[in-house]
């Protein structure tokens, strides 16, 4: 099932006129390999302490952290998909992952339905990245055959609304609050 999506360049393009916040131009989505780890590791910090009040792991502290480390170990595995949005360097990153009924993350919701991750670098959040990131890894989920995709969200995380614009509804009765499923 796992398909290479290789073949996926993307261009992001976001305008941010009235709020007077300078435009995204180019910013490129590419497959993320074996040697994108490290940044992974970096946004799988930021994506488990998003709040600006909290002091932001460093990638290291995280892989060392077994309630996060699950969500990188082994990358690549099988099945693993990502992408890292690029302009000038690396600027965010969305992946997910297949986990079992025994050894699973936060947003887990059966086997075949993987669990996303998802972090934009703090610096530039809010320019339009992460939701073009979501939507090519949505893509390339419905493309490699799965019907749907999980994650978790805690509450008053603002990238929720993100995740509900793009088709995410709570999972009634799920084993972690904040567990969202978005169908095919």
């Amino acid at each position: 099932m796992a398909m290479g999506i290789a073949s996926l360049p993307v261009v992001v393009h976001a305008a941010r006129g009235s709020a007077g916040l300078t435009p995204v131009e180019d910013v490129r989505c590419r497959p993320a390999k074996a040697e994108d780890f490290t940044f992974l590791a970096t946004m799988l910090g930021e994506a488990a302490v998003w709040r600006p009040d909290k002091p932001t792991p460093t990638g290291d502290q995280v892989l060392a952290d077994p309630r996060y480390a699950m969500y990188l170990a082994g990358w690549p595995r099988h099945g693993d998909c990502g992408l890292i949005a690029e302009q000038d360097g690396p600027v965010g990153a969305a992946w997910y992952r297949t986990f079992t009924e025994e050894s699973h993350g936060y947003g887990f919701v059966a086997e075949d339905v993987p669990e996303l991750s998802i972090a934009v670098i703090a610096s530039r959040r809010h320019e339009g990245i992460g939701r073009r990131l979501l939507v090519a890894l949505i893509e390339a989920s419905v493309a490699q055959g799965y019907a749907a995709l999980s994650l978790k969200v805690n509450d008053g995380n603002p990238a929720r609304g993100l995740y509900e614009s793009v088709g995410f509804q709570p999972v009634e009765n799920a084993g972690s609050p904040g567990t969202m499923i978005r169908h095919g």
